[in-house]
């Protein structure tokens, strides 16, 4: 499996230098991949590294539809950089207010409107409208790395944290967080300018990342019984205080680490046994069933309150692989098993490029608004991008959720525009008091 894994690696870095030839790009398609990549290779180094885990050949099978999937992307992300814009030309805007506008917005959706969750379809839309807080810290943190301003660099990055901790301390969750960071710290992997620094960063930050999971995963247990069973702030705070005091970097000679790599951070195995039962015949290709669903999941509940499709997918992934699996758990199909299970090697192929394709579409157009100074529609691009960014969730999530992000970014969108229609009117009104007042008081000649 190690060449499996350099080729994925290699598939990564090629997508890397791509996207930094012209930087046109806020790194989406590179946070899609490392995110793909991190729930498929840190199992397989695991079980590269050990021979007394379980399952080692499906993990293996999964592996060379792995490498498969990231050279399918690339190569689509590739395709969608051809037909999108070029670099344009960089206008001066109020990017600033641009960004505290993001910020601040998402934060007031996210925690200020909650009830608004419990309405369907209204729901799908504020959440994944209330993402746009990341599109704020990426450009702020980005500019802010530019111009190495570090009081404004420790601001932002304090911005980035407080959906991670707030989700851990009252979610038990440490994966929502971090798939938020990996999305705003990939723009960094295409504006910073050494490929040394991006290197080393990437890296590094893996190594940290992997080293934080196996110490989250031995105290998830303890977490969770405080934060699900309501305990008091306190309770909670200490008890995520604990993970962070045995904390202890990654070590592939810890059985205990690598069982936390393959019980959490290794999709092959469901993948690689459903592709393994269809090759004996145990299990029958879905030839585009699960594909149907993600096309009703593009109609709002609100509109079709018994609409029989629902995110989480422990029933198809119990059909598949023969599992018995709790109905009451949600457990992610991931994007590279049900690509395969529909269609095979086809399915996985076509998938991904159209996928890659997708989502490089996006990401340059949002950059390319960016550049412009068109704010309005860098938000309509990037917020359907960011919910393409589930490699571990099914089509039915990646279809309902781009549509409702959609929505929440026409919304978005008119506001920013209202707001700068109003701003551009007082200033001009303003600016015409000014220029009268001077005449008036113009000396008679």
């Amino acid at each position: 499996m190690t060449a499996q894994i350099f080729a994925c690696l290699a598939a990564f870095a090629g997508l890397l230098w791509l996207l930094r030839r012209d930087r046109l790009s806020l790194g989406l398609p590179a946070a899609y991949l490392f995110s793909l990549l991190l729930i498929h290779l840190p199992g397989a180094l695991a079980h590269s590294v050990s021979s007394s885990l379980a399952n080692s050949y499906y993990v293996k099978v999964a592996m060379s539809f792995t490498v498969i999937a990231a050279v399918c992307f690339v190569l689509g992300v590739a395709l969608a950089r051809r037909m999108a814009p070029n670099v344009g030309v960089y206008r001066p805007a109020d990017r600033s207010r641009f960004w505290w506008f993001c910020l601040l917005g998402g934060w007031f959706l996210n925690y200020g409107l909650s009830p608004l969750y419990r309405i369907p379809s209204i729901s799908a839309a504020s959440d994944k409208a209330s993402a746009v807080w990341m599109l704020g810290v990426l450009l702020g943190l980005r500019a802010a790395m530019q111009r190495g301003n570090l009081p404004r660099v420790g601001i932002w990055f304090g911005a980035l944290m407080v959906y991670p901790v707030l989700m851990l301390l009252f979610g038990g969750f440490l994966s929502y967080g971090s798939a938020a960071a990996i999305i705003v710290c990939s723009a960094l992997t295409i504006s910073t300018r050494s490929y040394w620094r991006v290197a080393a960063g990437i890296v590094f930050l893996t190594f940290f990342s992997l080293s934080l999971f196996v110490v989250y995963f031995a105290h998830r247990n303890d977490i969770r019984h405080y934060v699900w069973g309501g305990a008091p702030l306190s309770a909670r705070i200490g008890s995520t205080a604990a993970m962070v005091r045995d904390f202890e970097w990654l070590d592939l000679n810890n059985q205990r680490h690598l069982h936390a790599l393959d019980a959490r951070l290794n999709q092959n195995y469901f993948a690689g046994l459903a592709a393994e039962r269809i090759r004996l015949g145990r299990a029958n290709y879905l030839y585009g069933g699960s594909v149907w669903e993600g096309v009703l999941a593009l109609v709002p509940r609100l509109l079709w309150p018994d609409k029989p499709v629902f995110a989480g997918s422990p029933a198809i992934v119990s059909k598949m692989t023969g599992l018995t699996l709790s109905s009451t758990t949600s457990f992610g199909i991931g994007n590279l098993m049900e690509f395969q299970i529909n269609f095979g090697l086809p399915g996985v192929v076509i998938g991904f490029l159209l996928l890659g394709w997708l989502i490089g579409f996006l990401d340059r157009k949002a950059a390319f608004a960016e550049r412009e100074g068109d704010f309005g529609h860098t938000i309509l691009f990037f917020l359907p991008a960011i919910a393409l960014i589930e490699p571990n969730g099914s089509i039915i999530e990646l279809c309902g959720g781009a549509a409702a992000a959609l929505v929440g970014a026409f919304i978005w969108k008119t506001i920013w525009e209202f707001g700068s229609q109003r701003s551009e009117r007082r200033r001009a009104e303003a600016h015409i008091g000014r220029e009268s007042s001077a005449y008036r008081h113009q000396p008679a000649s």
